[in-house]
């Protein structure tokens, strides 16, 4: 049925919403609000808890008030990624700007390869369609392949198509013991994920929980010496982010084990609490709980 359905929707719905102004996009947004938070109450428990443990030090009601403004960023978040199926490179560029690209750039000229990390924080859709046009270096980015095989490859079609090379982490190694090293390559990586494999995970203190997460980022860097970034996506007003680059590690092979994670979770929980709404909270990020590893 689906493979009726999901071309059925993507052509007869989702491409004519992508096409509409902004103007009308975000009235659309309001409406999509009120009904996730007032009609279906979309993962209210998931949020609320979320919120909860991760500022147990805040009253109830500046929670509930954190909660409203996720929601409606995340409404915007929607139709803002409908609209990246769709969207100009001039506009992206003008919607998701790097602020301070130098910081990237530098690398290239000295022909180390570069791995940006980032979470799910404000739009990272703009993010992933719009960073290849503005890097020197050949930019590729990891994804989770989605279930829908239709949607995925529309979804793999649209974040390429102004430069960014997807691959699925799988892919990520192989890429790499394959690649020739003509070109200076930046990896994106949105590394606040729930790992599928507890013990295997790495360990640390984030948004004052027991957090676990995935090691693949600080284990390509030290394979292939590269140098890892931060990468933090701020929202300057509705439907327009800037993005800043920090430094984790310019030389990753010097750095202790769990180094470049303690420095990510740093850094990403930092940005969280500047403005904690704009953060995915329906994400069932603490799903897994610390093993015992006596």
């Amino acid at each position: 049925m689906s493979k009726i359905f999901s071309p059925l929707i993507y052509y007869v719905i989702v491409i004519p919403i992508s096409h509409l102004p902004f103007g009308v996009l975000y009235f659309i947004s309001d409406i999509v609000y009120f009904l996730l938070y007032y009609i279906v109450g979309y993962r209210k428990k998931v949020v609320r808890e979320n919120l909860q443990n991760s500022f147990p030090e805040l009253t109830r009601e500046e929670r509930a008030a954190i909660e409203k403004k996720f929601y409606k960023h995340f409404a915007d978040f929607l139709v803002e990624s409908t609209k990246s199926l769709s969207i100009s490179n001039k506009a992206i560029q003008e919607r998701c700007a790097l602020i301070n690209p130098e910081e990237v750039h530098k690398y290239y000229d000295q022909g180390k390869d570069v791995i940006v990390l980032c979470g799910h924080y404000n739009n990272w859709e703009y993010y992933a369609v719009g960073i290849a046009q503005q890097m020197k270096h050949k930019t590729i980015a990891a994804y989770r392949p989605l279930k829908n095989k239709f949607f995925d490859r529309k979804i793999l079609n649209s974040r390429q198509r102004y430069g960014m090379k997807m691959l699925s982490m799988r892919e990520i190694p192989r890429f790499f013991a394959q690649n020739e090293k003509t070109t200076p390559i930046l990896s994106v990586m949105v590394n606040d994920q729930s790992p599928g494999d507890p013990k295997s995970a790495y360990w640390n203190t984030f948004l004052n929980q027991d957090t676990g997460w995935m090691k693949g980022a600080e284990k390509l860097a030290k394979k292939y010496d590269q140098v890892i970034l931060f990468g933090a996506i701020r929202k300057k007003k509705r439907g327009f982010y800037e993005v800043s680059f920090s430094p984790i590690s310019e030389d990753i092979k010097k750095e202790r084990d769990g180094f470049v994670l303690d420095k990510h979770a740093e850094y990403l929980e930092m940005v969280i609490r500047e403005h904690p709404q704009y953060w995915l909270w329906s994400h069932r990020r603490w799903k897994h709980k610390k093993p015992d590893f006596s």
